[in-house]
């Protein structure tokens, strides 16, 4: 009796375990506000429904002649829900070419959406550290034609937000591999107005898949109402409900150069440390 009573016990925790490494995204309700969908698309973006995260993969630049450059790159997060003050704890690192390897970007991103974030740049030629001020966040992020912002630290909150409707997704041809996705797809449309004044965009449009929330595309408009910038994005969801960015994609229409972000792995739940995300961690190249 005894073993069947442990048996069912280890029966019992090893359920709990699996079912504790599962990823529990958000799902929007039948007639989802604004607000709603993008609560609900900033917790994927940051996987702030898992305890950790970790990637590796590389970012393609594409000139307005078609010439490509290629980098490495790998990414870790935690998500601290409020631990401290925190929200969540973010690494970026580029590891190939060999002239940019080490080159690192970490953010420390506060619960309090009015709490400034802090990031810090680590630049191994020069060994130092710069600390990033919000005021810059709208600078290019490692020579990209994405910014900070929209890479690192733009979180729900930093806009106001309007339902616009409801639109069936004409599909994006993506430079990665010429491909259209999501042609067909039903989706959500929001406008989004930063907080910040003299922003570098007026407004964008978000479309986000109905079943899911995801920002699929979004379009930006300067001052004078002139579209000059897309992102897309492709996903994919995995047996263990942990949803992942594939492709992640931004045109400058204005510049024609295109850089897409590939992930190539990924991986949630592997119980990272906090002490990882320090600025010693950069200085001394733990990776």
């Amino acid at each position: 009796m005894r073993r069947i009573l442990l048996g069912l016990v280890m029966i019992f925790i090893i359920s709990n375990l699996a079912l504790a490494d599962r990823c529990h995204p958000p799902k929007p309700s039948k007639n989802p506000t604004a607000d709603e969908l993008m609560k609900a698309w900033f917790d994927m973006k940051f996987t702030r429904y898992a305890r950790d995260y970790g990637s590796v993969g590389e970012v393609i630049y594409i000139d307005k002649t078609g010439l490509k450059r290629k980098k490495k790159w790998m990414r870790r997060r935690i998500i601290l829900h409020g631990k401290r003050g925190f929200d969540y704890k973010d690494v970026i690192i580029i590891t190939y070419p060999e002239y940019t390897k080490g080159l690192a970007v970490l953010t420390w991103a506060y619960l309090d959406v009015k709490k400034q974030n802090d990031i810090w740049l680590w630049l191994p030629s020069w060994k130092k550290i710069r600390k990033v001020s919000q005021a810059e966040e709208d600078d290019s992020f490692m020579g990209s034609e994405f910014t900070v912002e929209e890479i690192t630290t733009r979180r729900y909150g930093y806009e106001t937000y309007k339902f616009i409707g409801e639109d069936i997704f004409p599909g994006y041809r993506s430079g990665f591999d010429n491909k259209t996705y999501l042609e067909g797809l039903p989706c959500y449309k929001v406008e989004a107005y930063p907080k910040k004044k003299n922003w570098y965009y007026a407004k964008r449009i978000i479309w986000l898949d109905k079943k899911t929330a995801v920002a699929v595309y979004e379009e930006y408009y300067d001052k004078v109402g002139r579209k000059y910038k897309e992102i897309f994005r492709d996903y994919f969801y995995p047996e263990d409900n942990c949803w992942h960015m594939r492709i992640w994609e931004v045109y400058n229409l204005i510049t024609g150069h295109r850089d897409i972000v590939h992930t190539e792995r990924f991986w949630f739940n592997k119980g990272l440390s906090e002490r990882f995300f320090t600025v010693k961690t950069l200085e001394r190249q733990e990776w």
